[in-house]
């Protein structure tokens, strides 16, 4: 692997065939957005792909956590020339274009089901930075012209990009993008968290989040492949409860790591399979793994590394270009492979201790599960609290309360520190006005959707609650939180900002 800079831009490239395959990365993705904004990285990434002329090239680009990626494979010329047309329409976004973009977003329509990363790390963070994977947002309708464009300029830079190339690098490439620093990103505040919780949600599957001190520790990630081919042996192999099992690490900074491990579940078998996954991690995490065990993770990278040398060689690229934009530094895979080989089992059972203060185990809201026990409290992924707080009291009428036995559990408090809902099923849910991170106006401004970056929310209508009730809220509300009535909307804006979970990568 070589690195030059073009422009600015720092390139990563190695020797491959005739073909030319690229992909310009940059340091942005969902967790740098906000509820309010969600969409607007993977909009911009669609505006820059819309500008380009029509051809035969094989190129994509895709939006995630945390990079949006614009690839391309072919000639070196005609590489080159996408590599260009995108740096120029990200220079100058065609913003004449949005009306239809958004148009393009909602037909893609990426959020499928509540994915259980998302729901982890909004166990973790709220609706914040990563936890913001849980959410739709109101929709890419919202977005204004002058976001978009704020949006572009702030990240879409030349400090925030690297290039990564196999194959001939295009002769004269250039990569004219607008001057800027890469920007600080917002580090997204943990819940508070003193040992390991169990929690519930919307996704499907099963999922274990562990927060780790440093970016990369051999050991962990050692133990994290035992602890998956344990699993397979017993969930999958053995019980025949699970298809797959996963993991994935996102760096939140350069000194903490989040790295979760999933599994899917057979219907209705969610509660043994979480049991399976805790069980095999703390007995990691008390006795370490064999020595079988790690010769057998280390034969499994080796085996990786031997089976595809092309797709190795990309991957190292890709992650060259990844450390340069994320402010990470850079292994070498044969560095990697080596520290694996010289790892004892007893780092491997001390780092997996080490996170276990930090744990969060998920299964599915309908799970019929009661927790791991022993000293392993529930968290609830929303700001539950044992009573309403004090404050104005809104219910609904006493007509309304005779005919419906759930209208008579629901309250509404508007209190001086926060807004408060008791639901039909006798739970309460505060949103501190500090914490209102987005209040939606119905069209005929009947109602409001206000959402917590605590993850709560609640509907504040007229029908229910009392014109008194929504001009309380109104009056509370901090000014910056109101999201302005796009020119699309729809007739049910409440229904339309739900904050429902979507996928980690929107190509």
């Amino acid at each position: 692997m070589q690195r030059t800079d073009i422009d600015g831009v720092p390139v990563f490239t190695a020797d491959g065939p005739a073909r030319t395959t690229a992909a310009l990365v940059f340091g942005v993705g969902l967790r740098d957005e906000t509820f309010a904004t969600i969409e607007v990285t993977h909009l911009v990434e669609h505006l820059a792909m819309g500008a380009l002329p029509k051809s035969h090239l094989r190129c994509n680009a895709v939006t995630d956590v945390d990079t949006t990626t614009f690839h391309a494979t072919g000639r070196p010329e005609a590489v080159g020339a996408f590599l260009e047309g995108i740096c120029r329409a990200l220079a100058d976004l065609p913003t004449e274009r949005m009306e239809l973009e958004v148009g393009v977003l909602q037909a893609e329509n990426c959020s499928t089901a509540h994915s259980t990363l998302g729901a982890l790390w909004a166990a973790r963070f709220g609706l914040t930075g990563p936890g913001l994977v849980v959410a739709d947002g109101p929709g890419p309708e919202y977005l204004t012209e002058e976001t978009v464009r704020a949006h572009a300029r702030r990240w879409f830079v030349r400090g925030n990009a690297a290039l990564w190339c196999t194959g001939p690098l295009p002769a004269g490439l250039r990569l004219p993008l607008p001057a800027g620093p890469r920007p600080e990103r917002t580090v997204p505040a943990p819940r508070p968290q003193t040992g390991p919780v169990w929690t519930k949600g919307h996704g499907a599957g099963v999922g274990l989040l562990l927060s780790a001190g440093r970016a990369g520790d051999p050991a962990l990630t050692m133990g994290v492949e035992v602890l998956k081919e344990r699993l397979r042996d017993t969930a999958r192999l053995a019980r025949g409860l699970s298809y797959s099992v996963d993991s994935m690490a996102l760096d939140v900074t350069a000194d903490r790591r989040e790295v979760a491990v999933v599994l899917d579940a057979r219907e209705g078998q969610e509660a043994a399979v979480a049991g399976l996954l805790w069980q095999a991690y703390t007995e990691l995490c008390a006795s370490g793994p064999t020595t079988a065990e790690l010769a057998h993770a280390v034969a499994g990278f080796e085996e990786e590394l031997d089976a595809d040398e092309r797709a190795v060689v990309e991957s190292e690229l890709a992650d060259a270009a990844y450390c340069a934009v994320s402010g990470l530094p850079f292994r070498p895979v044969q560095d990697v492979l080596e520290a694996w080989r010289t790892t004892p089992a007893e780092r491997v059972a001390a780092a997996l201790r080490g996170t276990s203060p930090t744990a969060i185990l998920y299964v599915p809201e309908e799970t019929d599960y009661a927790g791991p026990g022993g000293p392993v409290e529930r968290r609830f992924v929303c700001n539950l609290q044992a009573r309403l707080p004090v404050g104005e009291t809104f219910r609904p009428s006493a007509l309304a309360r005779l005919f419906s036995r759930e209208n008579s559990r629901v309250a509404l408090v508007v209190g001086e520190r926060e807004l408060a809902h008791r639901d039909s099923d006798g739970d309460v849910h505060s949103i501190p006005w500090e914490l209102v991170e987005a209040a939606l106006p119905t069209q005929d401004g009947r109602a409001v959707f206000v959402v917590g970056r605590n993850l709560c929310s609640a509907v504040v209508d007229e029908e229910r609650f009392g014109r008194r009730a929504v001009a309380a809220v109104q009056a509370r509300v901090p000014t910056a939180r109101w999201l302005p009535r796009p020119r699309t909307a729809g007739d049910d804006l409440v229904g339309a900002a739900s904050p429902a979970a979507g996928t980690a990568g929107r190509p």
